[in-house]
């Protein structure tokens, strides 16, 4: 009898799991991002006293809660009248247009204030009007129809913001956009979302891209406008120092009344590393594990494999799988690494030299580092090109990956998570040295 009533306590207790792991879940807490939160509440403030601000660009490894960030953003613009529209970029431009058109239209229908959606609908017809006008013109004078599609996808969209900013200013209200994975999107439309907030700024109505991506987002974006540097506020987004990180542990457990045992919470602290992918795995994990409150050591102990599977499969395994044989030789070599690149003052030559000895000479110059990144969205270039570091933290573990890994001892992906210095030039170290800190294993190629 008892060990039936300690098994429903048990179930009990697991069915109130405040830790919510996965890709973009909305955690209990979100705590560390005070001051992120702070300046969309001030774009807020300014769209309905009627002012324009600037754009706002998040940037930052995977898994430090950027989508998180984003949808809160969202639901604070949206709480406050704002038309919001959310989209993940794809890479696939036509696809990428339609989730916008579509993203746009039901924020319209979503708008509660009868008056104003009608407005913004009249605008919407007449738009979709000329856009289809303007497709018979272009058809009529000889225009190839991928042209067709692309300039008039193109015009549409900068028609259709335009209108309904014109609109929503009238209101006091705005047109917000937020953007997941801004980086893998097509320049051309890149290019054309970039010359909205430009010239919507100008203008001085309420349009705002929020964006968020790897770290390497900023660079792509100054390169398909180079006045994109002053169209936004750029923002790095990193792991939690050790304070937010306990807090945000026994905050999210706090409102169900259980809180873990010192041990236990210096062990997931150590664990999590301030990642809050981290920090909802292993401390869902644990909490499973659990039996009672306080939550002992020896459940966080029992979780840990639990929570390393969960990030393998979750964070690791897909991309892994989506990488091509090349690109997978190639993350082995760059793994393979290690002792290699926590030596310092390593110059260009010295670790061109090496990763060719890892990989094969004629590998290593054959593939177009660029094209990975797209391809496998597994790493990034934030310095020169001959730089590039995984997109992911611990992605270096002395441990396989995948099932194939377990399967094929060459395959393993060894060594572990690590930091190191690495620059290019003696003027350009000290902020080198700080980036890296938080940037993982890089190597030059």
């Amino acid at each position: 009898m008892n060990t039936v009533d300690s098994t429903r306590r048990k179930e009990a207790m697991h069915a109130l799991n405040p830790f919510a792991p996965g890709a973009g879940r909305q955690p209990k807490e979100l705590v560390g991002r005070e001051q992120e939160l702070e300046i969309m509440d001030r774009i807020i403030a300014r769209t309905k006293a009627g002012y324009s601000d600037r754009g706002l660009v998040y940037s930052g490894l995977r898994g430090v809660g950027k989508t998180v960030l984003l949808l809160r953003m969202k639901d604070m613009a949206a709480s406050q009248g704002l038309i919001t529209v959310r989209m993940e970029a794809t890479g696939n431009e036509t696809h990428d247009y339609e989730l916008l058109f579509d993203g746009i239209s039901k924020a319209i229908l979503r708008e509660r204030r009868g008056t104003l959606r009608q407005k913004m609908l009249d605008s919407l017809k007449h738009v979709n009007e000329v856009s289809f006008e303007l497709g018979v013109i272009k058809t009529s004078i000889g225009f190839g129809n991928e042209d067709k599609g692309i300039s008039s996808d193109s015009l549409r969209l900068e028609m259709m913001v335009e209108e309904l900013c014109r609109e929503l200013k009238k209101e006091g209200s705005g047109l917000f956009l937020f953007i997941d994975e801004f980086q893998v999107m097509s320049s051309d439309l890149m290019g054309t979302i970039i010359g909205l907030q430009h010239s919507m700024g100008q203008e001085d109505l309420p349009f705002y891209v929020i964006a968020a991506g790897l770290p390497n987002l900023p660079g792509v974006l100054t390169k398909s406008r180079s006045y994109a540097e002053r169209l936004f506020q750029y923002k790095r987004i990193g792991r939690l120092p050790e304070d937010e990180t306990r807090e945000c542990f026994e905050k999210t457990i706090s409102k169900i009344n259980v809180r873990f045992d010192d041990d236990a919470l210096n062990r997931l602290i150590e664990l999590s590393k301030g990642y809050p992918y981290f920090i909802q795995a292993y401390g869902s994990a644990a909490f499973d594990e659990s039996e009672s409150s306080p939550i002992p050591l020896s459940a966080v102990i029992k979780g840990e494999p639990i929570a390393q599977a969960s990030l393998d499969s979750g964070l690791y395994e897909s991309r892994w799988q989506r990488a091509r044989p090349l690109e997978r030789e190639y993350m082995r070599a760059m793994a393979s690494l290690e002792k290699a690149c926590a030596a310092r003052r390593r110059s260009r030559n010295d670790w061109d030299v090496r990763l060719r000895m890892s990989y094969g000479s004629e590998k290593a110059s054959s593939i177009p580092g660029w094209h990975m990144r797209q391809n496998v969205g597994s790493w990034h270039s934030p310095f020169p090109a001959w730089v590039i570091s995984f997109a992911e933290p611990h992605r270096r573990r002395n441990r396989p990956m995948t099932t194939e890994h377990r399967e094929n001892r060459s395959l393993r992906t060894t060594g572990t998570y690590y930091t190191t210095t690495s620059w290019h030039d003696a003027g350009d170290m000290k902020r080198t040295r700080s980036l890296v800190m938080s940037a993982g294993a890089f190597v030059v190629v």
